[in-house]
């Protein structure tokens, strides 16, 4: 298992996030935002296999490239595509759908599942490319605390944040993953054979015996000698949102022990005022967040227009290392 991450844009413009999932035998693709122009740094391949795009909010610098996502996924028809953002995500992005002439499409594939998160209930509709997107389908609701998507590879919990309207923070988790020591497995003599998936699925329980040979063990006894259990990676995205005890305590408890956590730093401290104002971070914040959180590594974006890159963001990474010393914006933009 193993996650891999690109922000997408340059400094100073949109930014978002794209993250690839390997689990050895499939490779999940997940989208954070979709500013204008962003997806051009994407293959084609890779936009049109995109498993699920998370809005933190659907301003127009987090939203302006859904275009150029919605001409190639309108037609999908290996698997739906399922979008995710705050309250009113649905109809915003049902009247996009709804903005083109849509006509000899009685059999084009596509379904679109558009996913509501309320406080503690997560409404989904669905839309149909062969209607021309023109019927919204209530697909029901269900009531949830911060786990909003979860299958065998990989989790995604989320929190709301305060940017005058709710902004949404993610963070991924990819599931332990358990494999057979070979060494210790050749040391017990034991041959291999298909009871070792039985010895991998902790779904079956540890006290149940099975018969290897002619001797029978317990797979608790088989489970201490032979698994190793490898810890997932872990990735967060946050954006667009006040340091106000609220939302910085729900921020810290969402990315606590996070390997790397993605957060905008819009400001530099000399703004404070400025940030304060328009509800976004500055670095210094940022990198408070990151410190009382205890996570491996920050990365810095969503950096505003108003600061020069040569003379002006050396600045705002000392502002974040003097709190937290591993801070550094993105490998992407080559800066420092």
């Amino acid at each position: 298992m193993s996650i891999k991450y690109q922000i997408l844009g340059n400094p100073g413009g949109d930014n978002a996030m794209m993250v690839w999932i390997n689990s050895g035998t499939r490779m999940h693709r997940l989208l954070f935002d979709c500013g204008e122009d962003l997806l051009k740094e994407l293959s084609y391949s890779d936009i049109s296999s995109i498993d699920h795009l998370f809005f933190s909010h659907l301003h127009l610098d987090h939203a302006a490239g859904f275009d150029y996502f919605l001409r190639r996924n309108y037609d999908r028809y290996a698997k739906p595509v399922i979008v995710w953002g705050p309250k009113d995500t649905a109809n915003i992005i049902s009247n996009h759908l709804r903005g083109y002439t849509w006509n000899l499409i009685d059999n084009v594939p596509g379904s679109w599942e558009i996913n509501d998160l309320h406080k503690n209930i997560i409404t989904t509709s669905r839309f149909l490319t062969s209607e021309g997107f023109s019927r919204k389908h209530n697909s029901g609701k269900r009531e949830f605390k911060d786990l909003v998507f979860e299958n065998k590879d990989f989790k995604v919990t989320i929190t709301e944040l305060n940017h005058i309207i709710p902004s949404i923070a993610y963070r991924v988790d990819e599931k332990p993953n358990l494999n057979i020591d070979k060494i210790q497995l050749k040391k017990s003599g034991l041959p291999s054979g298909p009871w070792l998936e039985k010895v991998k699925d902790l779904k079956i329980p540890s006290n149940k015996k099975i018969i290897i040979g002619h001797k029978r063990y317990s797979l608790k006894e088989l489970r201490n000698m032979l698994v190793k259990i490898n810890k997932g990676n872990s990735i967060a995205y946050l954006t667009d949102f006040i340091f106000d005890r609220r939302s910085s305590s729900r921020a810290i408890k969402l990315v606590k022990g996070c390997e790397i956590v993605v957060c905008e730093s819009q400001y530099s401290n000399t703004d404070l005022k400025l940030a304060t104002k328009n509800y976004h971070l500055t670095a210094p914040q940022s990198a408070l967040i990151a410190e009382s959180a205890g996570v491996k590594k920050l990365i810095l974006f969503h950096i505003s227009e108003r600061y020069d890159i040569k003379d002006d963001y050396p600045e705002i990474l000392k502002e974040a290392k003097n709190i937290f010393e591993n801070s550094f914006f993105p490998g992407e933009w080559n800066i420092l």
